[in-house]
């Protein structure tokens, strides 16, 4: 490829463009704007993502799915974000500090937090942090990331707000836990317990404790409803009268009502503003 004086581009030249952009602009980077930096070369001089399994992804799904319920149940409200939701930690010169959980939990309502539509939807405004972070990884062995995620418990997510942390390795014969959390003095503690074990949320997450089995369960695709008895549950909201077979099928049921109830007293206070 030549440029109007005939000289040719170095392929290098547009990938370190693109590099670069990708790290600086907000906006995406077409790849037809950066000639010669072809698939090959990007998947050789670029660094690929951190590793991450199927079943890492499916044990994060799983404790997102319970702390929703935990959140909803309890009414301590609060969002739950997956790896997909990064957080500003510090605001740098060049970039922000941001970090993407695989798991986390941010206490409730937004507005009471003076959080405004800049640091919700872009990673500019003041930084923000959650209350409470999971990170699932390799703890042991060959490619253990145990050293640096101990660092980035204590100096990164602790050092800005956070207040309790897990590390979790889900691998079979490699099963480990690490729980952070700040003592009486707001030093930050790593439990001496690493065994797999039930974690509770102490007063971070009042209410919730995590237990291993339903992480087992996950990584076994046991849906623990197979060898369900036979019931027979009527609906009890007027006007329904639907009958379920199954305790599976009723607390589904149970939870289409609460959520359509919920559903118009949002449209009705939308409505009414």
């Amino acid at each position: 490829m030549k440029t109007a004086k005939g000289k040719k581009k170095d392929p290098k030249d547009a990938l370190g463009r693109l590099v670069r952009d990708l790290k600086e602009k907000p906006t995406l980077c077409p790849v037809k704007s950066y000639p010669g930096a072809t698939l090959a070369r990007r998947s050789t001089d670029t660094s690929l993502p951190t590793e991450w399994s199927y079943n890492n992804e499916a044990v994060a799904a799983k404790i997102t799915q319970l702390f929703g319920r935990w959140a909803k149940w309890s009414r301590e409200g609060g969002r739950v974000t997956t790896s997909q939701g990064a957080f500003v930690l510090e605001q740098r010169p060049i970039k922000p500090a941001v970090r993407m959980p695989d798991v986390a939990y941010t206490l409730r309502d937004e507005k009471d937090r003076g959080l405004d539509r800049t640091q919700m939807w872009t990673y500019r405004g003041e930084p923000f942090d959650p209350s409470f972070v999971v990170e699932i990884d390799k703890l042991s062995g060959r490619g253990s990331q145990r050293r640096a995620l101990n660092s980035k418990m204590r100096y990164e997510y602790f050092r800005h707000g956070v207040q309790l942390g897990w590390l979790i390795d889900p691998r079979p014969g490699h099963y480990k836990m690490y729980e952070y959390y700040l003592n009486e003095r707001g030093q930050v503690k790593c439990s001496d317990d690493t065994a797999w074990r039930d974690l509770d949320g102490r007063d971070v997450l009042p209410g919730f404790t995590l237990t291993s089995t339903d992480l087992e369960m996950v990584l076994d695709q046991d849906p623990g409803s197979s060898s369900e008895e036979e019931v027979d549950f009527a609906c009890p909201e007027r006007g329904c009268g639907k009958r379920m077979r199954s305790r599976g099928a009723w607390a589904a049921h149970a939870e289409w009502h609460r959520a359509e109830c919920a559903r118009r007293k949002h449209l009705a206070k939308r409505a009414s503003n």
